[in-house]
């Protein structure tokens, strides 16, 4: 290295000036570590999410990029405690109106029970249910219709995806139809009984959730409710 004296400024203390070949050096080290935390970064973000590809048609064109990994809090919990959703937060509460004391409701309704007795028979048939937690509550509308909330907590994943696959099959046989896509997506239609059904399900490890909005003919409801 060449030696420079700093007389006046730095009280003959001798100053070692770097060569030109090792700061050349030293910038060639920084630019190779800047490039592997590039990498390491573009590591993270590719490994963050998934990219799933869609085939064409309804309406649905390129790619669709999704979180790979499943959330890491639960959505049905806050603080320790089951989270139901309050009337206003219910599915069209403009137009119902929801009314209710937010109380939990002490039904306990096994899936795939979907609608009521009359509305989707077929999904009341007696069975035997897997062991099951389930926390649940009902509001009504002065307007003729009345919606509820069931989140319920099984014995393991597995034994949800079941229940959930079950409910889907019911609903199908119900005479809904699913529309719309991943936390958007909801099943509706007219049922047995001439009613009118808005089911959404959501799904999380253990957990199932499903909301429900059913209406009496004489209301209108229709697609898009």
């Amino acid at each position: 290295m060449a030696e420079v004296k700093a007389d006046e400024l730095l009280d003959e203390v001798a100053v070692r000036m770097p060569s030109g070949a090792e700061l050349r050096e030293r910038g060639r080290r920084r630019t190779a570590r800047r490039r592997t935390a590039l990498a390491v970064a573009a590591v993270v973000v590719v490994g963050g999410a998934a990219v799933v590809a869609t085939a064409p048609g309804d309406g649905d064109r390129g790619r669709d990029v999704r979180p790979a990994v499943a959330p890491s809090k639960n959505p049905f919990m806050v603080e320790g405690m089951v989270r139901l959703l309050p009337p206003d937060s219910m599915p069209d509460q403009r137009k119902w109106q929801w009314r209710g004391d937010e109380e939990e409701s002490t039904e306990n309704l096994p899936l795939p029970a979907v609608g009521d007795t009359k509305s989707c028979p077929a999904s009341y048939a007696k069975r035997t249910a897997p062991d099951q937690i389930q926390y649940g509550t009902d509001y009504y509308s002065d307007k003729g219709a009345t919606a509820r909330q069931r989140i319920t907590k099984y014995d393991s994943a597995s034994v949800a995806d079941n229940e959930a696959a079950l409910l889907h099959q019911a609903l199908t046989e119900c005479g809904l139809q699913r529309h719309g896509r991943g936390a958007d997506a909801y099943w509706s239609g007219e049922t047995r009984s001439s009613s009118w059904l808005r089911v959404s399900v959501e799904r999380w490890g253990k957990w199932v959730s499903v909301v429900e909005v059913e209406a009496e003919e004489s209301t209108g409801a229709g697609p898009g409710s």
